[in-house]
């Protein structure tokens, strides 16, 4: 397993393990992706009231 690098998210602070070096976690990721295709969906579990 080369190229995966252990990533501190840089938008919750979560330890996560990337390939890509990329500086937020899958999860912020996602999240981020569902906010910006509209968003409005409640009970995501990220614990802000969107």
């Amino acid at each position: 397993m080369e190229g995966i690098q252990k990533m501190k998210c840089s938008s919750c602070g979560t330890m996560f393990m990337s390939e890509t070096q990329q500086s937020k976690c899958p999860t912020c990721v996602e999240q981020q992706q569902q906010d910006n295709s509209g968003g409005g969906h409640a009970g995501c579990g990220c614990g802000h009231s969107h």
